[in-house]
C-alpha cells in the first residue's frame, strides 16, 4: 500500500462529511484512510460510520476515549500500513487532483518528506497559496537541516503544520517522530525535529491542502497551558543544538529566540512578572549565539523587552494572549 491518510476526528460534524468527501475523491494512489474517533460527543462517530460503509477496504475507524490531537495521531501512525503517511485535520479540505500531483512526484523522488503548501479558507473567502521564497522553490533534494536553514533566508517561510507535508512511515518509526501529549501546537516540535533528521527532504510547489480559519479552534485560543507547552518545545528543541550539524545549529539559532519572544511579549503583555522568562530568554540566546543572526528585534528584546514591546504595539503587531485569524 502507498499511502496512509490518518484523520483525527473531534466534535467536528459540521464540517466532517466536506473533509472526507475531499479525501476519498482521491482514485490514482493505492491508499487507506484512518478515521480516529477521539471521543467525540457529537454525531461525528456515526457520520465515521456511514463513510466506512461507502469505502470499507479503505476505510479503518479507531474509536478512542478523548486523549487530545497528538494521540490519535499517534495511534494512526502505528496502525498504518502505508509506505507514506499523510495527516488531514478533520475540519479541513484537500484539492484531490493537486494531492495526487503532489504524492507522486514525492514518490518518485523517494522523499522522506515531501513539503508541500495550503491556503487559507473559510465560508466566504479562500485565500492564496501561502508564501515561499524562491530559495525554497529552488531547493533541490538534500538534507532536512540544509533544508531548514533555507526556510529562514525568506521571511515567513518557516511554517510548521503538518498538514500540507507527507512523511516515509519508515523514516517517522525509525527516527520515533511522534507527537508528544500534553503538548498544545504539537507541530512546533515535530516539525523541526522532522527537519532536523531527514535525509531527503524537498518542497513540492503545489497548494494542495485548505486550512479553514474558524473562531473557536484550537488554534485560536491562547491560555497559559499554550504558554507553557511552547517553552517546553523550546527547551525540548534547544536539547537538539548540540547534537545536529552546524545547519541544523543555525537554523536553530533563528528559530528558539523567535519561539521564545512570543513567551515574553505575552507576559509582558498580560502584566505578569516577566523577569524570569527575560532571564530565560537571554540564557537561550546566549547559548545559541543568536547574536551571530543580526536580528535587531531580537537584540532590542534581549536589552529592552518592554520597549520592543511598545514598539510593536505601534505598529499594530503586539502578540497578546488572543491568537489573530490570519488575514488572507
Amino acid at each position: 500500500m502507498e499511502l496512509t491518510i490518518i484523520v483525527p476526528v473531534y466534535n467536528v460534524e459540521e464540517f466532517l462529511v466536506e473533509c472526507l468527501e475531499s479525501i476519498y475523491k482521491v482514485s490514482d494512489i493505492d491508499y487507506e484512510v484512518i478515521l480516529v474517533n477521539d471521543g467525540s460527543k457529537d454525531d461525528s462517530l456515526n457520520i465515521l460510520k456511514k463513510y466506512k460503509e461507502l469505502y470499507p477496504t479503505k476505510t479503518k475507524i479507531i474509536d478512542k476515549e478523548n486523549g487530545g490531537l497528538s494521540s490519535a495521531r499517534n495511534i494512526g501512525i502505528k496502525e498504518a500500513k502505508g509506505e507514506y503517511l499523510a495527516f488531514v485535520d478533520s475540519d479541513d479540505v484537500i484539492d484531490p487532483k493537486g494531492f495526487e500531483e503532489f504524492f507522486k512526484e514525492g514518490q518518485r523522488l523517494d522523499l522522506d518528506v515531501m513539503v508541500g503548501n495550503m491556503r487559507y479558507f473559510s465560508e466566504n473567502k479562500i485565500g492564496e497559496p501561502l508564501f515561499r521564497s524562491q530559495e525554497i522553490k529552488d531547493f533541490t533534494v538534500s538534507k532536512g537541516t540544509k533544508f531548514f536553514l533555507t526556510l529562514f533566508q525568506g521571511s515567513k517561510c518557516f511554517r510548521e503544520e503538518v498538514v500540507d507535508d507527507i512523511y516515509k512511515r519508515e523514516f517517522i518509526c525509525e527516527n520515533k517522530l511522534y507527537f508528544h501529549d500534553n503538548l498544545i501546537h504539537e507541530d512546533s516540535y515535530f516539525t523541526p525535529m522532522v527537519y532536523l533528521k531527514a535525509k531527503r527532504i524537498k518542497y513540492i510547489d503545489i497548494a494542495f491542502y485548505y486550512y479553514r480559519q474558524r473562531n473557536g479552534s484550537i488554534m485560536s485560543v491562547v491560555n497559559d497551558k499554550s504558554i507553557e507547552s511552547l517553552e517546553k518545545i523550546c527547551y525540548m528543541l534547544l536539547s537538539e543544538f548540540s547534537k545536529t550539524d552546524e545547519y541544523g545549529r543555525e537554523a536553530l539559532s533563528k528559530l528558539l529566540p523567535s519561539f521564545y519572544k512570543v513567551i515574553l511579549y505575552r507576559y509582558i503583555n498580560s502584566g505578569k512578572d516577566y523577569k524570569e522568562k527575560l532571564k530565560n530568554y537571554r540564557d537561550i540566546f546566549k547559548e545559541v549565539r543568536a547574536v551571530k543572526n543580526k536580528n535587531l528585534e531580537e537584540i532590542f528584546i534581549y536589552f529592552a523587552p518592554t520597549v520592543a514591546n511598545f514598539c510593536r504595539k505601534i505598529i499594530g503587531k503586539e502578540i497578546g494572549n488572543t491568537q489573530k485569524i490570519p488575514k488572507f
